[in-house]
Formats: structure tokens, C-alpha cells, sequence
């Protein structure tokens, strides 16, 4: 079995990986281990990314565990507003193998626009938050629903800082907690159909059920 490091934005991604990905990657091979961006050299997570920390979290991982990824929200990056994710990602990946074997097994995932967006892939998964009123659940999540087809994919929510997933949910879902909730959800829908919905988070999906037969 291949150790995968995942350097992750926060406590959310963190468990994110523990509960829902880790139980699924395992049955192809691949044990995973949750990273927080920048321990050891300040706090991790925190919502605020830089390229410098996740060259040297991804390194240091590669140095560790042999393979080694990331899941970080793009609108965590700060000072990167002209590159777009997909640039984001090469040049992480360029700085990270410099001077290295270029086939290593490292991919750097900045998954746009943020976690929450994931969570639209089915928006009938937030029954599963008890502190939903019964008769509250049917208009929240047709609230919800309404937001998930306005737009291509749940990755293509986006219309600007103020209208992210995560403020979406925020001012829809009563006391939404990001940690709490938003995990509670994600398991709720399940990794295969998070993939079905969203092409890039499934990209990646793929190549980490790869790296073991590699």
C-alpha cells in the first residue's frame, strides 16, 4: 500500500480526507495522511494559502511519504488574483520537482472555487443536518437546489466573494458550521457521486486511485 500525503487549508479539509476520502482510497491501495499547511512554521489553515508554504509542505511530504497532493480552496490564495487555478497548480508542481525526478508522484489540487461547492452535488444531503427544522428542510433545499442549476457544474459556483458556496450557505442553512456540517454532508452524498458532479474534483480523484498502480 502507497503513503499519500495530502496537504490540506484546514481542520474541515483535514477531516474531509480522515472521513471521506481515506475510506475509499484505501480499497485502491493508497493510505492517505492529512497535512495542514504550513505546521510547523506558523498555524495551518486558516483560509489564507500561499505558493511559497505549499512548495515546501508538498517537498517536505514527497521527502516523507513517497507521493504527495494537496487540497487547498482557490479563494484561499492570497496575492495569485491574475493566474487561475490550472496555473496555480503547474507552477506549485514545477517548483515542487525542480531538481528532482520529474516523475515523481506528486499533483498539487487547488479545488475551485471552495470545499462548499462540492456540497451542491446533491443538496437533498442536508437532511442529514438534525438541527434542520422538518418544516424548514424542503425550503432550504429548494434553495439550495435552485443555486446547483443556475450553473454548469457545483465547481462552477462562483460569483464572487460575497456570493462563494460557502456565504451561500451560510445565509440559507441555519447555523451552518463548515466543520460540523459540511463533513456530515459530504459523507451524506458520498465520494462517487461528489465525483459524478464535479469533473475536476473527479480528475483528481482518478489520479490518486491511481498512484498505487504506478
Amino acid at each position: 500500500m502507497i503513503q499519500l500525503a495530502i496537504v490540506v487549508e484546514g481542520r474541515t479539509e483535514e477531516r474531509f480526507v480522515n472521513l471521506v476520502l481515506e475510506p475509499h482510497l484505501s480499497d485502491n491501495g493508497v493510505k492517505v495522511r492529512p497535512i495542514l499547511i504550513g505546521s510547523g512554521r506558523r498555524r495551518g489553515g486558516g483560509g489564507d494559502v500561499n505558493v511559497d508554504d505549499l512548495v515546501l509542505d508538498l517537498r517536505d511530504a514527497l521527502d516523507q511519504y513517497g507521493a504527495a497532493t494537496s487540497l487547498v480552496d482557490f479563494y484561499g490564495f492570497r496575492g495569485e488574483d491574475e493566474r487561475t487555478a490550472d496555473e496555480l497548480e503547474d507552477l506549485v508542481r514545477q517548483r515542487v520537482v525542480e531538481g528532482r525526478d520529474n516523475g515523481l508522484p506528486v499533483r498539487p489540487y487547488i479545488q475551485v472555487h471552495e470545499f462548499e461547492g462540492l456540497l451542491f452535488s446533491d443538496p437533498e444531503a442536508f437532511r442529514v443536518i438534525r438541527m434542520i427544522p422538518g418544516c424548514m428542510a424542503d425550503e432550504i433545499i429548494e434553495k439550495l437546489r435552485r443555486i446547483r442549476i443556475a450553473f454548469p457544474n457545483p465547481e462552477d459556483i462562483n460569483e464572487g466573494e460575497h456570493s462563494a458556496p460557502s456565504k451561500r450557505l451560510n445565509s440559507i442553512v441555519p447555523n451552518y458550521s463548515k466543520e460540523i456540517h459540511g463533513i456530515a454532508v459530504a459523507r451524506q452524498i458520498g465520494i462517487g457521486k461528489i465525483g459524478e458532479k464535479c469533473p475536476r474534483f473527479r480528475a483528481w480523484l482518478n489520479w490518486m486511485e491511481r498512484i498505487a498502480e504506478e
